[in-house]
């Protein structure tokens, strides 16, 4: 049942990686993460594969918020300005386009004043 599993990942998001999330709605999700001390290189930004994984779960939340529910095919994401000094990240995921066989889904990650430190793509396969 795809509400059981869209629960189950909610909960999983929630506990495993320390999201919450502020908005669900029909396409789209946006979920907070306060920046700890284990999200941070040597350089005191957030990892960017950490980064990568936040905004895969994201948009994955984004996609059942469509409606589906199915594992990632793809991802891209662009680093466009530096994590460092962030206490919070916003990221927000919306569904660009879904159909019977793939959604695609648009994040951005978001900071202080609402700067945009990061930007991707995913491709998810709709069970």
């Amino acid at each position: 049942d795809k509400m059981n599993e869209a629960m189950y990942a909610l909960e999983r998001c929630e506990s495993d990686h320390g999201l919450t999330f502020t908005i669900l709605e029909k396409d789209r999700a946006v979920a907070v993460l306060p920046v700890r001390k284990e999200h941070l290189n040597l350089y005191n930004m957030v990892y960017g594969g950490y980064l990568f994984n936040l905004m895969d779960v994201v948009a994955g939340v984004a996609n059942i918020c469509g409606g589906n529910v199915g594992p990632t095919v793809s991802g891209n994401i662009e680093f466009r300005s530096s994590t460092k000094d962030q206490k919070e990240l916003r990221c927000i995921g919306t569904v660009r386009k879904s159909g019977r066989t793939f959604s695609h889904i648009d994040v951005e990650i978001l900071g202080k004043n609402e700067k945009l430190l990061s930007k991707g793509s995913f491709i998810y396969y709709n069970k």
